[in-house]
């Protein structure tokens, strides 16, 4: 369990305090490196290299780098932030970027994975550590949920919903997938879909399809009508996928097509299941409490700062921290406190309090 210990009251003044922060650290879109430059003369301070995703609808990566901000400054430490901006091409440039600062530990999410080899070449070869969020690449400290579990666990909630509601009398199953993410779209969508179908294994294999929404909310919605008038009659329908901006992708779409009858999508990260005008449809959500992430990675580059170099634990089944994850329903969901208050709350908490351990109720 994440254990996100030595946050206390100044991690909570540091976010009730960034827009003062941010005076300190502007411009941080990709390109743009944002740092508090030492004095001529001063000794190099630790520096963090912080890369957000940069994805659309993802109030969840800015924050990110708002709790990074907050750690570092709390910590006296130099601070760089750039955005992937969901970008191949400029998470390659942010990563030149961090290296001609002279970082002392890179932590980034980044959305589109095949650039990972490359980075890590130019990151080893400059000797700076990474952590990734989520996604494995190997060399780097993994930070994430326990995939494999998560998958399974929501396509076992939806398919156990499917069953109450229509006796698994199910028409068709989407998958929106993202296969440039790899083994982690493999293991969030298709355990899902193996997970609906150990609980309703009467639904034909023909009643399964696949699309691409690569993550990402706009493309989930520009590619899911496709699915839809392949299957004309599909009328109870079923949606998994790789995040909950796929899932809902794909519920959007079904709404503007008028195939929104009877339709339940369970999605994956929980970006979109909490706050206001959460899709009908999304019926429920696996969360990860992403914004908390920063938090375990700092314990990280606590060690490194020290000198103490933790082992490199890069897979999900061996993680530097193993997130767990927490299944919920939109009824569940809506006694969450919003993605804000959650990082207001896990701050005032004592050391060692976990975001699951506030928030997973269910």
């Amino acid at each position: 369990m994440t254990q996100l210990t030595g946050l206390g009251r100044s991690f909570t003044r540091g976010i009730a305090g960034l827009a003062a922060v941010g005076l300190l650290l502007t411009g941080c879109s990709s390109g743009s490196p944002a740092a508090s430059a030492p004095a001529s003369g001063a000794a190099a301070k630790f520096t963090v290299g912080f890369a957000v995703g940069g994805q659309p609808n993802a109030d969840w990566q800015k924050l990110q780098g708002d709790v990074a901000a907050s750690l570092a400054a709390a910590r006296g430490w130099g601070y760089v932030q750039l955005s992937n901006d969901n970008s191949e091409a400029t998470a390659t440039t942010n990563a030149d970027i961090f290296i001609q600062k002279k970082v002392n530990i890179v932590m980034t999410f980044n959305g589109q994975p095949a650039a990972n080899p490359v980075m890590a070449k130019k990151y080893k070869d400059a000797g700076i550590p990474v952590v990734t969020f989520d996604i494995a690449q190997p060399g780097w400290y993994f930070v994430g949920v326990d995939n494999a579990s998560a998958g399974t666990a929501g396509g076992t909630k939806l398919g156990e919903l499917a069953k109450s509601k229509w006796n698994c009398k199910v028409d068709m199953v989407i998958s929106a997938e993202g296969t440039s993410s790899g083994q982690i779209n493999t293991w969030r969508t298709g355990n899902a879909r193996d997970a609906v179908k150990t609980v309703c294994p009467d639904i034909p294999a023909a009643a399964y399809v696949s699309y691409e929404a690569d993550g990402n909310l706009t493309t989930s919605l520009k590619n899911a009508p496709g699915v839809f008038a392949a299957h004309p009659n599909a009328k109870n329908i079923l949606v998994v996928g790789i995040n909950d901006q796929a899932v809902v992708g794909a519920l959007q779409a079904a709404t503007q097509l008028g195939r929104d009858g009877s339709i339940m999508g369970w999605g994956q990260d929980g970006g979109l299941i909490t706050g206001k005008n959460v899709d009908p449809n999304l019926v429920g959500s696996v969360m990860y409490f992403l914004e908390s992430y920063p938090a375990d990675a700092f314990k990280i580059a606590d060690q490194l700062a020290a000198g103490n170099a933790p082992a490199v634990k890069d897979t999900g089944d061996n993680a530097a921290v193993q997130i767990k994850p927490c299944p919920v329903t939109k009824d569940q969901a809506a006694a969450i406190p919003s993605i804000e208050a959650r990082v207001t709350q896990l701050g005032a908490a004592p050391a060692g309090t976990t975001a699951y351990s506030l928030f997973c109720k269910a």
